[in-house]
């Protein structure tokens, strides 16, 4: 997917210090390029799933009291982080990451990129490692950690716009090259 003009940043919500450095991240893309930032919210937090939390992608349903109780705490989350930035938007989503955020990019052209908490690397997102769900997915995809704000992995989709966001090529890594000498910088 060649990306000649973003129409929106998406960003899968994450509670906590590398959610916050992957929303800084988003915002500021975000900002730079004047589109909306898209944060998709699912309560079930995906990189902390454990087999002996239950499987990895049920979902209990949740009542409607939950539901507006949910949106109003990432909301107010949210709204701190976001500043004087209004042309952002929250969607909570009951389902499983993958097909989810699919959907929202390809039918409901919510985004252009996507830009996901590394909270550590092999951490489960959409069923399967991180690294593989950002390298999967069609579109320009980013982790944002998990040691260091300034750690930013990248697709091979996106591969192909890194020069609009202003980072130079040592800034970056790809994806393939996550948990390859944690810890340290080139």
């Amino acid at each position: 997917m060649t990306v000649t003009r973003f129409k929106g940043i998406g960003y899968c919500a994450r509670i906590g210090r590398v959610g916050d450095w992957a929303l800084n991240f988003a915002l500021a893309l975000a900002r730079e390029h004047d589109v909306r930032l898209n944060i998709f919210f699912f309560p079930a937090q995906p990189c902390n799933t454990h087999p002996s939390r239950g499987r990895h992608g049920e979902r209990s349903l949740l009542s409607e009291q939950e539901k507006i109780d949910l949106e109003r705490e990432v909301r107010l989350y949210y709204d701190d982080r976001l500043g004087d930035y209004d042309n952002a938007g929250f969607r909570l989503c009951e389902g499983d990451e993958d097909p989810e955020l699919r959907r929202c990019l390809i039918i409901r052209e919510d985004y252009d990129v996507l830009v996901l908490a590394y909270e550590h690397y092999g951490c489960t997102f959409g069923r399967q490692p991180i690294e593989h769900f950002a390298e999967s997915m069609p579109c320009p995809t980013v982790l944002v950690g998990p040691e260091r704000e300034d750690q930013i992995y990248y697709n091979s989709a996106a591969s192909l716009w890194r020069h609009r966001v202003g980072l130079k090529d040592s800034e970056w890594r790809p994806v393939g090259e996550a948990g390859l000498g944690a810890g340290s910088r080139e």
